[in-house]
């Protein structure tokens, strides 16, 4: 149960290619990429639901108690969200070791900090002084159609 498989990510191309199996590469790239875009399916879930506990919980808190109670929901999100991005930034490194075509890495980004703030501008869009600001890269980034499906993801007429 505990044995280490070697994937092709671990072994290197040029492994693959001298032992045969450089088909599965192709293998590996495709779940990656499926794991990756889970990762960030849930990172764009998690963001989004820390920003509705700041909109209700947390900025509507009328006591120290009910304060604490809301930073405790928002750190226990961040925690959500630190180990997902860990997981995403695993599986970009493999996607980069797998020497993935440039297609790959240009819709695959390596995540930053920055990128995981939470703005209001995914809240209240119309807001006064939000002209310039925008949303990192994941967010506009459809996820096997994903946007298509999601209610959350649609603008609200």
């Amino acid at each position: 149960e505990k044995m280490v498989l070697p994937m092709p990510s671990i072994l290197g191309p040029e492994w693959c290619a001298g032992l045969g199996a450089a088909y599965m590469i192709h293998h590996e790239l495709a779940l990656q990429e499926g794991q990756a875009n889970d990762a960030l399916h849930n990172i764009r879930v998690h963001l989004a639901d820390k920003a509705v506990i700041f909109h209700t919980t947390v900025r509507m808190a009328k006591s120290q108690a009910m304060s604490t109670r809301a930073w405790a929901q928002v750190h226990s999100v961040d925690r959500v969200v630190s180990i997902n991005v860990s997981t995403y930034s695993k599986y970009w490194t493999q996607l980069a070791n797998l020497s993935a075509d440039d297609k790959f890495l240009e819709r695959y980004c390596p995540l930053l900090k920055e990128h995981l703030k939470v703005s209001m501008v995914v809240a209240d869009p119309n807001t006064r002084g939000q002209r310039n600001n925008t949303l990192a890269w994941f967010w506009s980034m459809d996820v096997e159609g994903d946007s298509h499906n999601s209610d959350w993801l649609n603008e609200c007429e």
